[in-house]
């Protein structure tokens, strides 16, 4: 079954498909039949004026054996004119399509290998990026820690730093009140040392007029306790001397008498005027103390 195109094809132009039969011009005109290749894979089609068959694949002739006009059997193919000259540029073409194609060919083999190693390359940085930001994503989060850990100390300082400022607040304020009550004691300090010199000054006087109290008083003592031992002395003492002593006298001459008088008047008084100067001191004292 062939299929013609929708526009009037060119006579000179037309190939037609070996495979399915489908015509359409050539690719100097139209390019269907080359169009119809794409679509199909179809590679193998034959120019309808001149039997020739090209090979799309292989971008060639396939033979160059033709149907004669005359007798129809298959004779070598002579180009002729411009059909010649076609073939020419076609060969032509074609030496610099495989020319092209080996430079091309080279080229992609080049870029290929190329690609491989950008490729490789490329995985490789990725990988290495991918190691990165997997550190970087851990430093992150070690630093957001660290952040929360220092923003809760952050506020625990800023709690007690308001609580220091408090205290401080409170401790100045008594730091004042303690200045001023250390300068009214600075200024009461010295009324009070005149004052406590003045009562030194009193209590020493005081002292000493008790000091002479003191020794009055203790001369007393002296007379009382020398009267007292007298008169246990006397207590003990026989009745006759008791009477002897209560009776006699003491007389105290005006200077000492001679020996030789002395011990006359010992042996005219005996007993009485020895006891009377023993005692006669003590009991004119005991007298004067009654």
């Amino acid at each position: 079954m062939t299929h013609m195109e929708r526009s009037p094809p060119s006579l000179q132009n037309l190939w037609i498909c070996l495979i399915c039969g489908h015509i359409g011009c050539g690719r100097y005109v139209s390019r269907h039949a080359y169009k119809h290749f794409e679509e199909t894979q179809h590679t193998y089609a034959m120019q309808l004026t001149n039997h020739r068959v090209w090979d799309y694949a292989g971008d060639n002739y396939v033979h160059r054996l033709v149907a004669s006009k005359t007798d129809g059997k298959m004779v070598q193919y002579e180009c002729e004119g411009d059909t010649c000259q076609d073939e020419k540029i076609d060969a032509l073409q074609l030496e610099y399509s495989y020319l092209l194609t080996s430079q091309l060919e080279s080229q992609r083999i080049y870029w290929e290998n190329k690609i491989v190693h950008l490729e490789k390359d490329t995985a490789e940085e990725i990988n290495n990026m991918k190691a990165k930001f997997k550190e970087t994503i851990e430093r992150c989060d070690n630093l957001e820690l660290k952040l929360n850990e220092i923003s809760k100390e952050k506020q625990s300082m800023e709690k007690k730093c308001t609580h220091l400022n408090t205290r401080l607040s409170k401790l100045t304020q008594e730091l004042r009140e303690e200045q001023e009550m250390n300068r009214y004691l600075r200024a009461n300090q010295t009324e009070l040392q005149a004052q406590l010199q003045d009562e030194q000054r009193k209590a020493h006087e005081v002292a000493q007029h008790k000091d002479l109290a003191i020794g009055e008083l203790q001369e007393q003592l002296r007379d009382v306790m020398f009267y007292l031992e007298a008169q246990r002395q006397i207590d003990h003492m026989p009745d006759e001397a008791r009477q002897e002593i209560q009776e006699g006298q003491i007389n105290i001459a005006a200077a000492p008498a001679p020996p030789a008088h002395s011990s006359s008047g010992s042996g005219s008084a005996p007993g009485g005027g020895g006891g009377g100067g023993k005692f006669g001191g003590r009991k004119g004292r005991s007298k004067r103390g009654k």
